[in-house]
């Protein structure tokens, strides 16, 4: 069956994250250091779980207040998570472009609310009209739970087979191939574009 469909995660692979900016920024209103406040987001209430859908930004916001001693308010919250990006990856667009040229594309992202409202007008000059967004919080699941994938192939409408999954973080990949997908690791565009066309897909 034919490759239809190219899936790319959004941070770090299009979009380039500024995730030390907002952890100090988010440190400079605790009483939290950076390292313990990342090991904070990854407890049950906090980051991972909002990615998931479980906890709404405002519960997250409360949760950093109770456990790490936030006193910005939810405006200054909202402020610094918006924060997040700093721009799309090099050479990301001009890949697009080629790839667009023969193929679907959709985006799959480990995100929550606010930034799936912010990124497709934040970055509006690299999507298109009939792209398609999943992000976990809205399925309920996230990379690499292969949930998420499943979930991800039943909203494009393609098999695993059909589809070519990219990702900068391996064990997403490798999620992706144990289901049956062709998958790539993202190290940087050019990298990126040399694989693919070697493997005949550009």
């Amino acid at each position: 069956m034919s490759t239809t469909w190219f899936l790319f995660d959004l941070g770090n692979t299009i979009i380039k994250l500024a995730y030390e900016r907002v952890l100090g920024a988010i440190c400079a209103e605790s009483t939290k250091s950076r390292d313990e406040l990342v090991e904070l987001l990854e407890e049950p209430g906090a980051y991972r779980d909002m990615e998931r859908g479980a906890v709404s930004f405002y519960e997250l916001y409360e949760f950093l207040c109770d456990h790490a001693g936030y006193n910005g308010s939810i405006r200054d919250f909202h402020r610094a998570w918006s924060d997040f990006f700093d721009g799309t990856m090099p050479g990301i667009e001009e890949l697009l472009e080629r790839v667009r040229q023969r193929y679907n594309v959709a985006f799959l992202s480990n995100s929550n609310e606010i930034h799936a409202e912010l990124i497709p007008r934040q970055f509006a000059t690299i999507f298109e009209k009939n792209d398609i967004f999943v992000f976990s919080h809205r399925i309920k699941a996230a990379k690499p739970d292969p949930d998420f994938y499943r979930r991800a192939l039943e909203t494009v409408g393609a098999t695993a087979d059909q589809t070519i999954f990219i990702d900068d973080l391996l064990e997403n990949v490798l999620a992706a191939r144990d289901l049956g997908m062709r998958a790539f690791q993202f190290n940087d565009a050019r990298t990126l574009t040399i694989e693919l066309e070697a493997e005949g897909l550009l």
